[in-house]
């Protein structure tokens, strides 16, 4: 398309919407000025094709200039003429109109590009280096976004996304039941918010005007636990299967020590002394599997060996036929610890599901909820050592950044050597592998 020519002079009449509406095209682009005096430099420029748009001519440190107010009809002569006086304000403050123009285009392309799935990525990144999570946690914070918030709010423009619709989120997953996860969900939501803030992308936090406590949390659960008077006959259903040597021993060190079962699955030999009966369980280990990680409150746990348990591990060393740095490696990797699912889908395959009426509903992260209220009933122990027996953190923040990993360590070798006793009483047998 040739360049429009600039406006020629011509006898200046006010313009009115009349003129505007009736004003033909002609072979050549063409321009009308409005004759208003208040309006200088607004034109009207006419196109061949009939179309007619608003023009503001006006002069920038000596250079002529020309800024586009918009066309007709859909801007009005009215509108026209408000915009060339914003545009008038702006030159008397020697600032070119078109250039703001162009600034204001290109930053709401950067903050359309700012979506908060990608400020998310980024504060994720960063958090990871901030806080030092380990794989397992960063994995579980980054699937809960990629799950609840990302499908509605991963494509918005951040500084789009308003109260209303983090409050259409929570209402989503209130109504899956699920309150507990939908307090981290915001809170992780609100850490996104902070950190677009914090990097100059933001203002205002929308989530600040939101009041927690319409976040119903969900009532707890507490995990079904094997009455004692059934381990021994559950451990005689666990012989007779067809598990492997490993998932047997691993359910007695589990029943035993009131391990995790993250923590049981991760377990390494070097991690293991057995002439001190003891198992030192890392702060951090090495991802395996994606979740065998080390202690859940990230602090190292020292975990007394029995003297039943020191036997069944010396089995196992001796029975095995491969050499793995895993107590209890995958069935067919043996650089991978076994499932997270090993112990608890055996448990549902034996009937111990709930769904079975002569067998009681039970599942592995159970066993801590037996040897806890064995030991508690016992009324031989100190409650603090049963529980940090059970690596249960302190929640006086105060207190727990100082307590040693060997706190009550004499009580819970007592407490573990007692336990074991009591389970091999109750069952009549001994606690080795059949």
């Amino acid at each position: 398309m040739s360049q429009i020519p600039p406006p020629k002079r011509q006898a200046r009449k006010v313009l009115t919407d009349l003129v505007v509406r009736q004003a033909k095209p002609r072979p050549k682009p063409h321009f009308i000025s409005d004759g208003d005096p208040h309006y200088r430099g607004l034109y009207l420029l006419v196109l061949p094709n009939g179309l007619k748009q608003w023009r503001h001519r006006y002069t920038y440190r000596g250079k002529a200039c020309m800024e586009g107010l918009g066309a007709y009809p859909h801007t009005s002569l009215s509108e026209a003429r408000a915009k060339l006086l914003h545009s008038k304000a702006q030159l008397k403050k020697d600032e070119n109109p078109t250039e703001i123009k162009r600034l204001l285009k290109q930053n709401q392309l950067i903050a359309a590009s700012n979506t908060f799935e990608r400020i998310a990525s980024k504060w994720f990144e960063w958090r990871k280096k901030k806080k030092d999570l380990d794989e397992r946690n960063a994995l579980k914070i980054w699937a809960s976004l990629e799950k609840h918030a990302f499908p509605l709010l991963g494509h918005k423009a951040i500084a789009d996304i308003k109260p209303h619709h983090i409050l259409e989120l929570i209402e989503r997953m209130q109504n899956k039941g699920i309150g507990d996860q939908t307090i981290r969900v915001f809170q992780r939501i609100r850490d996104v918010f902070n950190y677009a803030i914090a990097t100059m992308l933001l203002e205002v936090n929308p989530t600040h005007s939101i009041n927690t406590d319409i976040i119903i949390k969900t009532k707890t659960k507490h995990h079904p636990a094997l009455p004692l008077d059934w381990i021994g006959r559950f451990l005689k259903d666990i012989d007779q299967s067809k598990a492997s040597l490993n998932t047997k021993v691993a359910i007695r060190m589990q029943i035993l020590t009131g391990v995790r079962t993250t923590e049981l699955r991760g377990a390494m030999w070097d991690e293991i002394d057995l002439d001190k009966a003891i198992w030192t369980i890392p702060t951090e280990r090495k991802a395996v599997n994606r979740t065998g990680g080390g202690m859940k409150m990230r602090q190292q746990h020292l975990i007394p060996l029995s003297r039943q348990l020191v036997h069944i591990l010396k089995e196992l060393k001796a029975k095995r036929k491969v050499t793995s740095e895993f107590l209890f490696h995958a069935p067919n990797d043996l650089n991978k610890c076994m499932s997270d699912v090993a112990i608890s889908k055996l448990m549902k395959d034996l009937g111990y599901d709930g769904n079975h009426p002569d067998k009681p509903h039970a599942v592995p992260h159970g066993f801590r909820t037996t040897l806890k209220m064995t030991a508690l009933l016992s009324k031989q122990f100190e409650p603090r050592a049963i529980e940090f027996q059970l690596a249960h953190i302190n929640k006086n923040a105060v207190e727990a950044a100082y307590e040693d990993p060997s706190l009550f360590y004499e009580e819970r070798t007592r407490i573990c050597q007692w336990y074991s006793d009591t389970i091999e009483a109750a069952i009549k047998e001994q606690l080795f592998i059949a």
